[in-house]
């Protein structure tokens, strides 16, 4: 899948930003980058952002400062840069990079957490992972992260919110498109 609708969102984003500077109003992620939508596969299908890769960018910006949140939101546009940009490896690329940054944890929970980063590098690599499991213990290991991390902790969502921006800006243009 790759990026479409770059102008259109790109406006879309501006207007969300222009409302909040004009008064209370609180820019959201999923929400407002659909449109008043609260349907990320709407976001999938209008502007090619892979469901993986707005589901993560809700998650951190949800728990970023909010003088900082509307800032992350801003700059989904700099970083998606073009049309026809392939954000399908963000996701799992992200995912081994959290897994990764892990403090030290017990080696059978390790054991559990290797084979999941082996496979999301697979599928960063746009490789097969050979399991009908794969994606449960990607999520499982994600969650046995969440629980590992202090969230309260704003430098880990900043870390987050950093690599997930620059995994997004380096992101293949595989062709130019343009469909606004």
């Amino acid at each position: 899948m790759l990026t479409r609708n770059f102008k259109k969102l790109q406006a879309q984003v501006q207007r969300q930003v222009e409302r909040r500077k004009q008064g209370n109003y609180k820019i959201c992620f999923i929400f407002c980058l659909a449109g008043g939508v609260d349907n990320p596969a709407h976001i999938e299908r209008e502007y090619g952002i892979p469901l993986m890769v707005s589901k993560i960018s809700e998650s951190i910006f949800e728990a970023l400062p909010k003088d900082e949140a509307p800032e992350f939101f801003a700059a989904l546009p700099s970083a998606i840069e073009t049309d026809g940009k392939d954000l399908s490896r963000v996701g799992p690329q992200f995912l081994a990079a959290e897994l990764r940054s892990l403090p030290p944890v017990p080696t059978d929970v390790q054991a559990a957490i290797d084979p999941v980063i082996a496979g999301m590098d697979l599928l960063s690599e746009g490789k097969e992972w050979p399991s009908e499991a794969a994606w449960a213990a990607a999520w499982a290991a994600w969650a046995a992260h969440l629980a590992a991390r202090s969230f309260a902790d704003p430098r880990v969502r900043r870390r987050q919110r950093d690599t997930l921006l620059q995994l997004i800006k380096e992101a293949p243009v595989t062709q130019e498109a343009t469909h606004d």
